[in-house]
């Protein structure tokens, strides 16, 4: 049994650990951890700890009271529960308001779009301009043959690149999310939106789902005339069937190491996998992320017995069923010397 002096001294250490965290609390309340007279940004890293957060904050004077705030997250129970993102901190904010921003993961979200016909190249330097992650780590992840075949995708065989599959859309995210995060977001798009499509109805075309969508891919590139895509896509399946070349000038370019923009004919002549001049077939890879409409026309061509188009200037194209009436009309519409006619 305890003598009265323990149990007083006992009940002391007790009352003052109280009285402590009383006060610690009540500083929580009514101190100041920022004081941002404008709206100010901080940042909590991937798998940054809160006492490291903490230090870098206080030594970049961001921060006040730093000793009080490690102090209240571990009363608060707090010291590993902060998430990583973006946080916009506005006037003052005292350290309880602080811990419960991080701790909610109420970060402020990035916005990344990724346009209908963007190449992954061009959606991996839309990831650096916007701070979101790495151009070479996101690409080097997109040709990554380990990465791509723990995504589980299903074809009958692993792409050798995931281009094609990062779905267009505008994605929202915390900075920091990091490469592999963006594109398991992309994919996991093209696996709701556009697999069950291609599953369900490139059979009936003829074709596997990988080549649907390559096939979609240019015709997203071919033009940017949403009633045409059909017209453009029957171009492409007669062509197929009649065991023609495709002579796809932006399969040409996707197939180059440096474009200019002006295409010539030497490349055109260059035997490379992807020049559909000289090579049969469907290029090996889509040549770009096609939109859903592309992907419908792909699915559903119109039924015409068109074989060549040629661009009239304007945007638009026109089509023909025979070799005559298409060199008419490369001459009519195709005056400028440096200008080539599609397919």
């Amino acid at each position: 049994m305890l003598r009265q002096p323990a149990v007083l001294a006992i009940a002391g250490v007790v009352t003052g650990l109280l009285a402590f965290m009383v006060v610690v609390f009540v500083l929580g309340n009514h101190t100041s951890a920022v004081d941002a007279p404008q709206p100010l940004v901080i940042q909590v890293e991937q798998g940054e700890s809160l006492s490291h957060f903490v230090r870098r904050l206080a030594e970049a004077r961001i921060l006040n009271n730093p000793e009080l705030i490690r102090g209240l997250a571990v009363l608060r129970g707090d010291t590993t529960r902060i998430k990583a993102g973006e946080y916009v901190l506005n006037g003052v904010v005292t350290p309880n308001e602080l811990l419960d921003y991080l701790v909610s993961g109420k970060a402020r979200y990035l916005a990344l779009t990724v346009p209908e016909g963007f190449s992954m190249f061009e959606v991996a330097q839309r990831v650096e301009q916007k701070e979101a992650g790495s151009a070479a780590e996101f690409l080097r992840l997109a040709r990554d043959r380990e990465f791509i075949a723990g995504l589980a995708l299903p074809f009958a065989q692993p792409p050798a690149s995931l281009e094609g599959l990062l779905y267009p859309e505008t994605y929202f995210f915390h900075r920091g999310v990091g490469e592999a995060r963006l594109i398991d977001m992309m994919v996991a798009q093209f696996r709701k939106r556009a697999l069950p499509l291609l599953q369900d109805q490139a059979a009936r075309m003829g074709l596997t789902p990988y080549e649907a969508l390559t096939l979609a891919s240019i015709i997203e590139k071919e033009t940017g005339t949403p009633q045409e895509r059909p017209l453009i896509a029957a171009v492409f399946h007669n062509r197929l069937r009649a065991r023609m070349t495709l002579g796809s000038d932006p399969t040409v370019i996707y197939g180059l190491e440096h474009f200019d923009g002006n295409l010539t004919r030497e490349q055109l002549r260059t035997r490379t996998d992807y020049n559909t001049y000289v090579m049969p077939g469907l290029p090996p890879t889509p040549i770009a992320n096609p939109g859903l409409p592309s992907i419908r026309a792909a699915l559903e061509p119109a039924q015409v017995k068109y074989l060549y188009f040629v661009s009239k200037g304007d945007g638009s194209h026109f089509f023909s069923a025979d070799y005559r009436t298409h060199t008419r009309a490369v001459y009519k519409y195709q005056k400028q010397p440096n200008r080539r006619p599609n397919s």
